[in-house]
């Protein structure tokens, strides 16, 4: 059996070492997500045609809701893991990977059940055209085979995290993409005596490199003989433990649900300007995307470094942890907006060659683009009041902000100033939501109860 790797003391080590030696590899993942959505779309386009593109996309909103559920566990375990082990209570983040293994297992066993009966009854509520019908139905289903996979690989992800290890959940989705590369083609198109499946055959490919990673993992915490366990026959249920990651994981999911359903009605608001209109939120996407690579990386390095030293009761830390997170995000977030604002020609046309989407853009630019500043500290204290496990408080912040913020201004401005409205209701709800994180994270309420390795009923049980 080989003996455990030594990982960086993150409740010693120089904070601004500890969070590059985190987010570098979780930016890179990051990277990887959006090359592998990427190389999937273009190969179902070129080969299948804008028939297999709208019959994979249809599924987005379903799509969104279980990885909605699958991040919330994913957040609970990762600030569990992470208090225990900065504890240097080996034994119980063990026992704690054990349960929550269970409760990933049956909560992903279920859904993805529940997906593939009523997929059918599903498209029929998206109002899904006849002509893709069949291709959208076979399409999420064959997903809802593979989300088991998923899950597991976004479990042990963050089982890893929690540890403070991240390059191997890089190694393991670098494994899975390869795979899933090379198979896309082979699959849709056919080759040699393999048939040519079209949309499904996508699918297929991804579900398969999907397994194979899930495997290579397993193989991994087993060989190494890691502290963290994950081993889907090992049935072990802990009441205790599975209501702490509900009480955390719940209220995540419902924050990112919150913020998809805030985003239909914005879509709606773009959507009636007309397909300009519509191309340019494409591309805003897509560059908000770029931002939110670094952004959401340091994030989670945040969390993850903070949940280690509340949990070894080095609040001292906290709060260098959180300066050095927020200077390097908005580093990053003040050389993103500079760049846009100042070339914002030049970033277009990386996208788009269409000149006349050019004042749709340049809306955005203006507007929207700058509250990636206010995004950067919205995440810097949020990893800090995620790691005290407050995601509820988190959770009421992104509800006020797009339901009592965002979209009464979406349909204040939007009439009077078109998409200025848009990204102008935005920022503004943005606005909002950085000055709630702010005040609550320097009132310093997020410490009460923080250490929940002082606060675990089921410990003493075991």
């Amino acid at each position: 059996m080989a003996k455990e790797e030594k990982l960086l003391d993150l409740t010693e080590c120089n904070v601004a070492k500890g969070l590059l030696i985190l987010v570098i590899p979780m930016v890179l993942g990051n990277l990887l997500n959006v090359a592998y959505s990427t190389v999937d779309a273009i190969w179902i386009g070129q080969i299948v045609g804008s028939k297999g593109l709208a019959a994979v996309s249809i599924s987005f909103p379903l799509t969104m809701v279980v990885t909605a559920i699958a991040s919330g566990i994913a957040t609970a375990v990762n600030v569990l893991i992470g208090q225990y082990f900065g504890a240097n209570d080996k034994e119980y983040v063990t026992y704690i990977s054990k349960v929550s293994t269970t409760v990933s297992l049956i909560t992903a066993l279920t859904l993805a059940i529940l997906g593939y009966i009523f997929a059918p009854n599903l498209m029929v509520f998206l109002n899904t055209a006849d002509s893709i019908m069949e291709d959208a139905v076979n399409y999420f289903r064959i997903s809802m085979i593979g989300f088991p996979f998923v899950f597991y690989y976004t479990f042990v992800s963050a089982l890893l995290r929690g540890i403070g290890d991240t390059v191997r959940p890089l190694i393991f989705l670098i494994i899975s993409s390869v795979i899933n590369i090379v198979l896309d083609p082979i699959l849709i198109k056919g080759i040699g005596p393999i048939p040519a499946i079209g949309v499904e055959g996508a699918a297929y490919a991804t579900v398969f490199a999907q397994a194979i990673s899930v495997i290579v993992s397993m193989i991994y915490l087993k060989v190494k003989n890691s502290i963290v366990r994950a081993n889907p026959l090992n049935f072990t249920f802990d009441f205790s433990i599975t209501k702490l990651i509900i009480k955390i994981g719940l209220p995540f999911t419902l924050m990112q649900m919150i913020s998809s359903i805030s985003w239909i009605f914005l879509n709606k608001v773009i959507n009636s300007y007309g397909e300009l209109s519509s191309a340019s939120f494409a591309v805003a996407s897509r560059i908000d995307a770029l931002s939110f690579v670094p952004l959401s990386a340091i994030l989670s390095g945040i969390g993850t470094m903070a949940a280690q030293n509340i949990g070894a009761d080095k609040m001292y830390r906290i709060k260098e942890i959180f300066n050095t997170g927020l200077k390097i995000s908005l580093t990053i977030a003040l050389i993103m907006t500079a760049l846009c604002m100042l070339f914002p020609e030049y970033i277009i046309k990386i996208f788009v060659q269409d000149d006349n989407i050019m004042p749709y853009m340049k809306s955005y630019i203006y507007a929207g683009v700058p509250s990636t500043i206010l995004v950067a500290i919205i995440f810097s204290a949020n990893g800090i009041i995620n790691a005290s496990g407050k995601t509820f408080v988190i959770m009421l912040f992104t509800l006020f902000t797009h339901f009592l913020v965002r979209i009464p201004v979406l349909y204040l401005l939007s009439p009077k100033i078109g998409l200025w409205g848009v990204w102008i209701s935005m920022s503004v709800s943005n606005f909002f939501n950085m000055v709630f994180h702010l005040v609550y994270y320097y009132s310093n309420k997020w410490q009460k109860n923080a250490n929940l390795t002082l606060n675990s009923a089921s410990k003493d049980d075991n």
